[in-house]
């Protein structure tokens, strides 16, 4: 008998189905059907945690309050295997996000700001002194210069200047010695469209490993990584600003920006390291990769100019 089993049995649940869900997760993730102890029938995902990636469970022990608004968590399991079983919130918003047209695109994305405004809401979710506090470092430049040259050893179109832009941009910018100047708040840490669903009329986020208090814009920027269209990069930096002045978090537009463009910029490289190496596992094609990284170097190199005027 599985440890999914043996738990199901604890809980005097039956289960009546499991399939395992494949991709680049940290663990083992399975769809389960069940029926319950009130002979209900229901669908949840359970999540077995590697033994290097389990910070996800000390994260859901410490805010247990504030995530149960924005995460459909049924249980958490802090005994070996570690594990969670949450509602199954069908499919990601990735999954449907491309074939929107501009406006439906702009509806959705208002909702998922909607909802990182209530969990950014000092009045209702206060500092938490457990978590640590998000600050940039050289780990995502490191990871991505590592990338970009095994990019450029392999495709004739990778161009070795890329790497110089993300060099520069990091020294230049002295980004490892950014401070936060927007007032602290709770931030999930991973709001990217895969991590986020909309289920039961409802904005649901997943995956809350890397939560810490810090910028808002920690969120904000990470989830445009998902993201390729200019107008709308400028939409949500509008309407997410408008969005916390509502909520009394108002940030005079200067210090919004800085922390912005440094979160940004430190984002857009760690995605982009993130996306060459899903390349390389096989999980997206060169024709896409090649698009993403010209995209967001493009980006990391026009916020740079926007910062400092650098690279003229």
């Amino acid at each position: 008998m599985t440890h999914l089993e043996e738990r199901m049995r604890e809980k005097r649940w039956k289960l009546l189905s499991k399939e395992i869900i494949h991709g680049a997760h940290a663990g083992n993730i399975f769809r389960v059907d069940v029926l319950d102890d009130k002979n209900q029938r229901g669908a949840y995902i359970y999540k077995q945690f590697a033994a290097d990636r389990n910070n996800e469970i000390d994260i859901y022990e410490k805010l247990e309050n504030p995530i149960k608004q924005f995460s459909k968590l049924a249980q958490v399991w802090n005994t070996a295997p570690q594990a969670i079983l949450m509602h199954d919130l069908e499919a990601p918003l990735k999954d449907t996000y491309e074939s929107l047209s501009l406006t439906d695109r702009k509806k959705v994305i208002t909702d998922i700001l909607q909802r990182l405004s209530d969990l950014h809401d000092t009045r209702s979710n206060p500092y938490t002194p457990e978590l640590p506090i998000h600050q940039i470092t050289s780990e995502w430049r490191d990871w991505c210069l590592e990338e970009m040259k095994n990019l450029c050893a392999r495709h004739h179109w990778a161009k070795s200047e890329w790497i110089q832009t993300i060099n520069d941009t990091y020294d230049q910018l002295s980004l490892s010695n950014f401070e936060a100047r927007s007032p602290l708040v709770l931030t999930h840490g991973d709001p990217h469209l895969e991590n986020i669903f909309h289920y039961e009329e409802q904005i649901w986020f997943i995956d809350w490993e890397w939560a810490a208090i810090g910028s808002p814009m920690r969120d904000i920027t990470i989830l445009l990584q998902d993201i390729y269209d200019i107008e709308l990069i400028h939409f949500v930096i509008k309407a997410y600003r408008k969005l916390l002045k509502q909520k009394q978090l108002n940030i005079v537009e200067q210090d919004y920006m800085k922390d912005f463009n440094y979160l940004y910029i430190d984002h857009t490289t760690m995605m982009l390291a993130w996306e060459i190496h899903k390349y390389f596992q096989g999980f997206t094609d060169e024709n896409n990769i090649q698009k993403v990284t010209e995209f967001k170097v493009g980006e990391i190199k026009r916020i740079a100019n926007e910062e400092k005027g650098l690279f003229h």
